[in-house]
């Protein structure tokens, strides 16, 4: 994190700003032109009141327009009566009501503009990280938690805006800001502008001496926090296993630490901000002092003011210092110090929002490892078998998984693999699926590497029903069309049939049409088993992947289900995860995994009589059974 990497950060954010271009540019104008009124406007009230209220000097020209006043009595005179005097101050004070209530109006406005399109900003970027969050391969989310993917994509996107507001608007109004205030600071007197100067490096030279720091305790509060978030998304996700191991006082403890943890970065982190901003406001009002204690010289001895030509430009009228000229320049000197204190405070957070926004663009740089082939093949029209071919792979090097897995599945046979758990039977139905692709070897549709064909085409082609029952709080309907949100009432009506859910589907009360609770709350398990199926099924894909579809309903049903899957797989390919012998005995090819390959393969019949992995897997499961 040092500038040359703050500064690929900053410029990460180009394509997002160019997009809402025109709309900064035209905040920029309005911000500048209301700065620039109101700069006028405060030097016209200071010479108002000052001079011509208190001091009974005419007015100007211009200040008499403004408030509606004739010449003769207000301009051309020598001196103003006292009634003069009094309607000026009328006058004035109406115009500032006037002026005070449209120009917090205006404000307003512009703050709300700038809201809206520092959120179309983020609004982008976010959408950016979870679409390539969606590209990147299993292998990269099981070594990245999904608390630290959340953060960033919730907490760290949005430094996207502030940087936005904070490195771009906010600075561009300030610098401009600054260069009108010294501007007008030299145009009194050189010497203003010398010790504006002096004091400007002096802080300049502090805050970068400071800025490793700020940078070091920012690293170390998002990583505490994201590892804080992970404990609370943990913490509720397994509450059931927490409660049923009275895990709660241990887990309580770790909470407590982590939180301990995050609470204790974050404070250092703004203990230093605090410390930069202490030291920086106490040398800026020494100059600010310093300049009062010059002004104040040059009002006693009535000294010619420096610019007063110029200055007429901005406003005042004045050639000769007065009370009105001496507290003119107080508040261009203390506009300069209070904007330079502002951009001190913006760097001071542009390190904090550096490593922000550099943690969600390195979840956006992550490149993903399936990608489509510049060339690809066409899907098959019509799928005839899937071949896996001496098929090595590993999450991690050095470390197989599969290694020579070889097996051909033919349209219209369900075939079931079989295998004590990480024998690598959900890591080929992922190579199927082109979640990874092969370390060596391949998987053939129609004897076509997958490698060759368009990922979406691969997917839409496959459909896979989870072990994992995940329902969403919609209706029946609505979750089987999750899938396929073009089927008809008939067509999720036959899968809710073949998965054989139709019996308690229609038993409910509203039918197709009831709302499932969170999770599918209102339903058993074996209920929501059925309806996971039966969304699957409701793709009409023709490769279907059952992973344990059966682990959850009793024998009755499961030999019905069963039945229908074979009806229905005629003119599909099927694949059956499973480790229930009931569902493994009826199917019509078992390939037995073990040590990251098939071991054997054949009927049920066939493996038995072999002796040998598979009637060993058998024997087992019916002594367990016994």
């Amino acid at each position: 994190m040092d500038l040359k990497g703050l500064g690929r950060i900053y410029l990460s954010t180009w394509p997002y700003i160019l997009a809402q271009l025109r709309h900064f540019l035209a905040l920029l104008v309005l911000n500048l032109g209301m700065i620039g009124f109101a700069t006028a406007f405060g030097f016209l009230s200071f010479d108002v009141i000052w001079d011509s209220v208190g001091s009974s000097e005419p007015l100007s020209p211009a200040q008499a327009a403004v408030m509606f006043l004739p010449e003769a009595d207000f301009v051309n005179v020598a001196t103003l009566s006292e009634d003069a005097r009094l309607e000026i101050l009328f006058r004035f004070l109406i115009v500032s009501a006037v002026i005070i209530v449209l120009t917090t109006s205006a404000f307003t406005l512009i703050t709300l503009y700038k809201t809206w399109i520092l959120q179309r900003v983020n609004q982008a970027l976010r959408v950016d990280m979870v679409r390539n969050a969606e590209e990147l391969s299993l292998r990269f989310h099981a070594a990245t938690s999904a608390g630290d993917g959340i953060y960033r994509v919730f907490q760290d996107s949005a430094m996207v805006t502030a940087v936005v507001d904070n490195i771009v608007v906010q600075p561009i109004i300030a610098l401009s800001t600054l260069v009108l205030q010294l501007t007008i600071a030299v145009l009194f007197s050189p010497w203003f502008a010398f010790l504006l100067c002096i004091a400007s490096i002096t802080v300049i030279v502090l805050a970068v001496w400071y800025t490793p720091r700020l940078r070091t305790w920012s690293q170390a509060a998002r990583r505490s926090n994201a590892a804080l978030f992970t404990r609370v998304q943990e913490t509720f996700q397994s509450i059931q296993a927490i409660k049923a191991y009275r895990f709660e006082s241990a887990n309580l403890v770790r909470f407590g630490e982590e939180s301990r943890r995050a609470l204790d970065n974050a404070f250092a982190l703004r203990r230093d901000f605090a410390t930069v901003k202490v030291a920086t406001s106490f040398l800026l009002a020494l100059t600010l002092f310093a300049t009062d204690y010059i002004a104040t010289q040059f009002v006693l001895v009535e000294d010619v003011v420096f610019g007063a030509s110029l200055l007429a430009l901005f406003g005042m009228t004045v050639t000769r210092w007065t009370v009105a000229a001496h507290q003119a320049r107080r508040g261009a000197v203390a506009a300069f110090t209070f904007n330079f204190e502002n951009l001190v405070r913006l760097w001071c957070f542009a390190q904090d929002m550096a490593v922000g926004l550099g943690r969600a663009f390195w979840l956006l740089s992550q490149q993903p490892e399936v990608r489509d082939p510049i060339d690809p093949t066409a899907f098959p029209v019509a799928v005839e078998s899937v071949r896996f071919e001496s098929v090595h792979f590993g999450y991690e090097p050095g470390r197989l998984v599969l290694d020579g897995f070889d097996l051909t599945a033919p349209v219209g046979q369900v075939t079931a693999l079989v295998g004590t758990s990480g024998a690598g039977k959900s890591t080929a139905m992922a190579l199927l699926l082109r979640l990874f692709d092969p370390d060596a070897g391949s998987v053939q549709i129609n004897g076509i590497s997958l490698s060759k064909m368009r990922i979406n085409e691969i997917r839409s082609a496959v459909a896979i029903a989870l072990q994992e029952n995940v329902l969403f709080p919609i209706s029946i309907a609505d979750n089987l069309r999750y899938t396929a949100p073009s089927a008809s009432d008939e067509e999720i009506r036959e899968a809710a049939n073949v998965a054989c859910a139709i019996e308690f589907i229609d038993a409910l009360p509203n039918g197709f049409d009831t709302e499932l609770g969170v999770g599918g709350a209102l339903l058993s398990v074996g209920q929501k088993q059925r309806l996971s199926i039966a969304r699957t099924l409701a793709r009409n894909s023709p490769i279907l992947v059952l992973d344990e579809p059966t682990s959850s309903l009793d024998a009755e049903t499961e030999q019905r289900l069963l039945t229908n899957l074979k009806d229905w797989a005629r003119g599909r390919v099927v694949f059956l995860i499973t480790h229930r012998l009931s569902t493994i005995k009826d199917v019509d090819h078992i390939a037995f995994l073990a040590n990251g390959s098939v071991v054997e393969a054949g009927t049920h019949e066939e493996l038995v009589n072999r002796q040998g992995y598979y009637a060993d897997f058998v024997a087992t499961a019916e002594a367990t059974h016994a």
